[in-house]
């Protein structure tokens, strides 16, 4: 069998024999290739001071408007006017003793019932007059054109504004009691209200009707009052 020293690629041309390269220093020579090529590849990009990139920290907002303020007058009050009165001293009449005692809010309303029947007896009870034959087969009358409203008469006082009367049901000391009865005439479709007044006998509410532009129509309103609630009530002048 032939040696390996008698291999001819084993010996150089000179005939000496040839060295060859173990794996450690393969691996040396391929390390030092690729940090070579590393270095090619990155080496420019860290002395390129040209390709260095910023961040825009431009703002993209507008600029605030410049807006001039408007100084506002502060409201002065009309010279010569009354300033308005409370609340609960508005609408409020003049006050006047009853004689007759507040009516008690849990009564029960008086039955007018009873009037109502006796007008329509005497309605029916009254003769009827004859009407002549001929008069009754003669043609009807032409009916006569309806007559126009008469308008109602408005009176001003001092300050040019309408006067207007009130009807005053009762006074309570207790306000649960005033309540109670205008609730009781708001039921009977009447339009009350109450107001509170201070008196050298102490405080009271007053329980009211109205108001009424006429003062007949006040009194009217007294007269079905007074029935009802079996007293005897009070019209006022309507106080603004």
């Amino acid at each position: 069998m032939a040696s390996r020293d008698s291999d001819p690629k084993a010996f150089s041309s000179g005939g000496k024999p040839r060295k060859r390269l173990n794996d450690g220093v393969k691996q040396r020579i391929i390390g030092a290739l690729v940090l070579a090529a590393l270095a090619v590849i990155f080496l420019p990009s860290l002395f390129d001071r040209q390709g260095t990139r910023y961040i825009d920290v431009t703002s993209q907002i507008p600029p605030a408007p410049a807006i001039q303020p408007i100084v506002i007058a502060e409201p002065e009050p009309v010279k010569e006017v009354a300033p308005a009165p409370p609340v609960n001293e508005v609408f409020q009449p003049e006050f006047a003793e009853q004689r007759a005692p507040a009516p008690d809010p849990a009564a029960p309303l008086a039955d007018s019932s009873k009037d109502v029947a006796a007008d329509k007896t005497a309605i029916e009870a009254k003769p009827v007059a004859k009407v002549p034959q001929a008069a009754e087969q003669a043609e009807p009358a032409a009916t006569p054109a309806p007559a126009k409203a008469t308008e109602e008469k408005v009176s001003l006082d001092k300050q040019g504004l309408p006067e207007g009367w009130v009807v005053q049901v009762g006074a309570y000391r207790d306000v649960a009691s005033a309540d109670r009865m205008r609730g009781k005439l708001l039921d009977a479709g009447f339009r009350a209200f109450t107001r509170s007044v201070e008196t050298p006998k102490g405080r009271f509410v007053r329980v009211f009707v109205g108001p009424k532009l006429d003062k007949a129509d006040a009194q009217s309103d007294k007269g079905r009052l007074d029935k009802l609630l079996n007293t005897q009530t009070l019209v006022l002048k309507y106080k603004v």
